[in-house]
């Protein structure tokens, strides 16, 4: 067996670190198998002769956050909301570390299960209470009982991914705004990650940026969207009035995102508009077929996939002949080389399943899925 049952780490780093060093097929981890697009990696080259080399401005350069800004459309906000940070996670990571503070470390953590790695491991980081909340065996949200949970638990942050990550589930506007009515009455803050906003099937996702406040904050990354995991540039959205009080915090963690970085992308999307829309146009194409290629062959196989709707991983129960999804990934890698990440690490109920990485070239994608399935 690659790893005893009580490793202590991420077990997304875990199996995607095998993958970088002994070779194979990487569907752990949450990073896209497509090339960025060419203009970007121009504006890259082109940033390194210029004297960009020392730190960047603490909020991050204009044009980035004015794109960002642009992006959400929203006339509640303006570049003068966001905070460019060293990824999605780091703006999470911020964040936490702000309302730790402000609730004199007593922060009760709720996130609807399976859970994305960050929002349980930073409250066990910071030593609080983190409790995972389960929906209706069809993944349906009953707010009745979320409202008591919260009640019982005296919560008082809550985690809203939307694209869900790993479940790939998108949240309608009408549960958005009754989870927002519920937290606005229980004084609970909520943060809703948005880093797959745009890797969507039908119809975007709703954000109700217009609630923007001290209750009421956003994460995002533009890793996703242009293929760019490596270069770790994301933003916070924040109400004005306690964004320099986060930004102070960054000063003295991660104090800048790479200078170099944000200028080429930021001279990207500046100049080539047009080609950023349609990139992530390409992408959303690439990635829907990908989701029913992926659900389709392994429904077949005798595995049971939730139907995705939108972002980069398809969740699935293996086949019943299969009894834990830990020792299901580790003899996968072990016989074919395709790394799985098992789906007890998103939650205690989840040991039949499993999360796939479908942001590949459809050939990859197809060569992995074989292996899987004959398994």
């Amino acid at each position: 067996m690659l790893l005893p049952k009580k490793y202590s780490g991420s077990l997304i780093s875990y199996f995607s670190n095998k993958v970088k060093q002994q070779g194979g097929i990487n569907l752990a981890q949450g990073l896209p198998g497509f090339s960025p697009p060419e203009q970007l990696v121009t504006e890259l080259k082109k940033s390194f002769p210029q004297s960009i080399h020392q730190y960047a401005p603490g909020y991050g350069i204009d044009e980035l956050r004015q794109y960002a800004a642009n992006e959400l459309n929203s006339s509640n906000i303006t570049k003068d909301n966001i905070l460019i940070t060293n990824g999605g996670t780091e703006a999470i990571s911020l964040l936490y570390l702000y309302l730790y503070k402000q609730h004199n470390k007593d922060l009760k953590v709720l996130s609807i299960s399976p859970v994305y790695e960050t929002y349980s491991q930073l409250p066990n980081i910071y030593n609080n209470d983190f409790v995972e909340f389960f929906a209706e065996p069809d993944f349906s949200i009953d707010l009745n009982k979320l409202e008591n949970t919260i009640e019982k638990n005296n919560i008082n942050l809550f985690f809203l991914a939307s694209p869900a990550n790993p479940l790939g589930k998108t949240y309608d506007k009408n549960l958005i705004l009754n989870i927002l009515q519920i937290c606005n009455k229980n004084n609970v803050t909520i943060v809703f990650d948005i880093v797959y906003k745009h890797l969507f099937k039908d119809e975007p996702p709703f954000y109700p940026f217009d609630a923007l406040s001290n209750k009421v904050f956003f994460a995002d990354s533009f890793s996703k969207q242009f293929s760019i995991t490596g270069w770790r540039l994301g933003y916070l959205v924040a109400h004005k009035s306690i964004l320099s009080d986060i930004a102070a915090i960054h000063d003295y963690t991660g104090l800048s995102s790479p200078h170099p970085l944000q200028i080429a992308l930021g001279s990207f999307v500046t100049k080539y508009p047009t080609v950023a829309k349609q990139y992530m146009k390409d992408l959303r194409q690439k990635i829907t077929s990908n989701i029913s290629m992926a659900e389709k062959s392994l429904n077949k196989a005798g595995y049971k996939c939730y139907p995705a709707d939108a972002g980069f991983f398809v969740w699935a129960k293996i086949p019943e002949t299969e009894t834990d999804g830990f020792d299901f990934a580790v003899n996968l890698y072990e016989k074919s080389k395709v790394a799985v990440i098992p789906g007890e690490h998103f939650g205690r109920n989840w040991k039949n399943f499993i999360r796939i990485n479908i942001a590949h070239p459809t050939e990859l994608l197809e060569k992995a899925l074989e292996l899987i399935t004959k398994s």
